[in-house]
């Protein structure tokens, strides 16, 4: 029994992982497992304890932003003395070298699902509060199961014959010991189904009398950010669901979470900041203690930064830009101004993304984007391109063109939605979304110092890890592993 409650990801850390109150700046440290079922203090801190599982070092606090670049083609490793000997083999895709959110992403899951199933019968919360609490927990669970799919899972518009590999589908939360099971993958258009569901249900939920749609805004899920995740996932969905992205970005735009940096300056600034103005949703860091499992090592900034503007040596800099990727941009892109050429100790040339400087240094941690309001647009913008709305596509590439100081354009047909995606590759880059547009593209992966990587290797998926298959007799391995 006790190696099933190390291994097993639904298994209780419910109670025992420090949460941040929505309430409260200092952070509730311990809750009884009969308090939270029972209580709106005990609904809070499971919901908080969902929001930290997003902080570890193998999801939001390092892992979905960093290696998804590595992975792709907009960064290389440096491989030298000087470096730390990090993030070996992520660049050239080794085997098995990936992603790895299962353990804190399942454990998210069973918090969220704690709540929804427990909202309705706490006797002390209202009704708005028992709505708001089911509204970030659906949303939690959208978020993290869409996650689980990108990394685990081929996009359900490619490669049929595994369309069965989804992940499991929990929707029922685990309390005790007794209840533990031992789940099959799902299909992977069910899992996006459920997705598709919990996101809804939590814009359902937002809209219910007395919750406040914005509440905790970009820290927390709101009816904006809902809308935000549910553009990316239709136009994840494919062909049938592109109307859809269109739809949800319109409303995830008019809810006014994210506030679009319309000039140079404003990109540039934005990037300084503890919060970034353009964040629908990000993950919230108030100090390097908050990243479970993370020294000053092992953070996003210590990754991409070993030197700043000035000179400063931050980090061991072991991520920096492909060696042709500046070169995509445009002469006068301020988007350059969030990069810093500097050369190594070894007489190196290498180009670093400042994008994680934020306004503490490199050992004060802002918070991470997860859904920027830029990405909406871009969404937008794919979508009505792939619809033939080349005027809705054309406007919403311009207004990033132009607000980082490029001319306006007007290409159509597939002219344009290679524009956009180019647009999207360059706003986007060093924030964990090239893999996965590379991916749900269906293309295969350009790399710089070996062969591309086709779309349908193995090695674009994540192996689920080895002691889940031990333990789970119905789960089956992702092929090649």
């Amino acid at each position: 029994m006790k190696r099933k409650l190390k291994y097993i990801w639904m298994a209780i850390a419910l109670m025992t992982t420090s949460c941040e109150s929505m309430l409260e700046v200092e952070p509730r440290t311990y809750v009884e497992s009969e308090q939270a079922l029972n209580s709106v203090l005990g609904l809070e801190a499971a919901v908080n304890g969902a929001y930290a599982n997003l902080r570890h070092n193998t999801y939001y606090g390092l892992g979905m932003v960093v290696y998804p670049e590595l992975l792709a083609d907009n960064a290389r490793l440096v491989q030298a003395a000087t470096q730390s000997g990090r993030g070996v083999g992520y660049d050239v895709n080794n085997p098995g070298t990936h992603l790895n959110i299962w353990t804190e992403a399942y454990s998210a899951i069973n918090r969220a699902s704690l709540v929804i199933d427990a909202a309705d019968a706490v006797a002390d919360g209202t009704d708005a509060q028992k709505a708001s609490f089911k509204a970030q927990a659906y949303f939690l669970r959208g978020l993290v199961y869409f996650d689980l799919l990108k990394i685990y899972a081929y996009n359900p518009k490619h490669i049929q014959e595994q369309a069965d590999m989804g992940v499991p589908l929990l929707t029922e939360g685990i309390d005790d010991l007794t209840k533990i099971i031992l789940p099959e993958r799902t299909g992977i258009l069910a899992g996006y189904q459920l997705v598709e569901q919990d996101l809804l249900t939590a814009i359902a939920n937002f809209e219910q009398p007395g919750v406040n749609t914005q509440t905790g805004a970009p820290y927390y899920g709101t009816k904006g950010a809902a809308h935000a995740l549910l553009s990316r996932l239709y136009l994840y969905w494919g062909e049938e669901k592109w109307a859809d992205c269109v739809e949800q970005a319109d409303l995830a735009i008019a809810e006014g979470v994210g506030v679009f940096q319309t000039s140079p300056s404003a990109y540039r600034s934005m990037w300084t900041q503890p919060s970034n103005p353009e964040s629908v949703f990000e993950v919230q860091f108030a100090n390097i203690n908050e990243v479970p499992q993370t020294s000053n090592n092992n953070t996003i900034q210590a990754f991409y930064q070993q030197e700043r503007s000035g000179g400063q040596v931050l980090g061991w800099g072991d991520v920096v830009m492909a060696n042709n990727f500046l070169s995509l941009f445009e002469e006068n892109d301020v988007r350059r101004q969030v990069v810093v050429p500097y050369t190594r100790t070894n007489g190196e040339q290498v180009v670093q993304t400042d994008k994680f400087s934020g306004s503490k240094g490199i050992f004060g941690w802002d918070n991470v984007p997860v859904i920027r309001i830029s990405e909406v647009y871009l969404n937008r913008a794919e979508a009505n391109a792939r619809l033939g709305n080349a005027a809705g596509a054309q406007e919403d590439l311009n207004l990033i063109r132009t607000r980082v100081g490029l001319p306006s354009v007007t290409p159509v047909g597939t002219a344009l939605v290679d524009a956009v995606l180019r647009e999207r590759r360059l706003e986007l880059a060093f924030e964990g979304q090239r893999f996965f547009d590379l991916t749900r593209l269906g293309v295969d992966i350009p790399k710089e110092s070996i062969s591309p990587i086709p779309f349908s290797d193995y090695r674009i998926l994540a192996p689920i890890p080895q002691s889940e298959i031990d333990i789970n007799t119905n789960l089956i391995q992702n092929r090649g592993y």
